[in-house]
């Protein structure tokens, strides 16, 4: 599983997670330690994220809460109109462009991050 987030100008590290993304992974594997000083960087800021069940935990939804995070309202079943699925089209373009493409999931990780990194510069 990947994770990471952009905006016009800035986007946060690209977080490769082994397994499955329930809410506390999501709040505390992404949300805390990379959301929340990416929002505070940047206060102008609104989080948007998918109405994935990790996303709308009532624990996240506090947790974000508690931290002043404001959240854009998101309809439900509405991916085509997120900016990130772009972003991740871009990204499986690029990966898959590569000369030598990725033998295994290391190597995947590996290829991901460094286009996430090329994406911007």
């Amino acid at each position: 599983m990947v994770w990471g987030g952009v905006s016009q100008h800035h986007r946060t590290e690209l977080v490769v997670i082994a397994g499955n993304l329930n809410a506390v992974r999501y709040r505390e594997d992404i949300l805390l330690p990379h959301v929340v000083p990416f929002l505070q960087a940047h206060p102008d800021m609104t989080l948007q994220h998918d109405n994935a069940t990790s996303h709308t935990a009532r624990s996240v939804r506090d947790f974000l809460q508690d931290r002043n995070v404001s959240v854009l309202p998101w309809p439900a079943k509405s991916p085509h109109l997120n900016p990130i699925e772009h972003v991740w089209d871009l990204l499986d373009r690029r990966v898959r462009a590569r000369a030598i493409p990725p033998r295994n999931v290391r190597e995947l990780a590996g290829a991901l991050v460094e286009e996430w990194g090329n994406i911007y510069s």
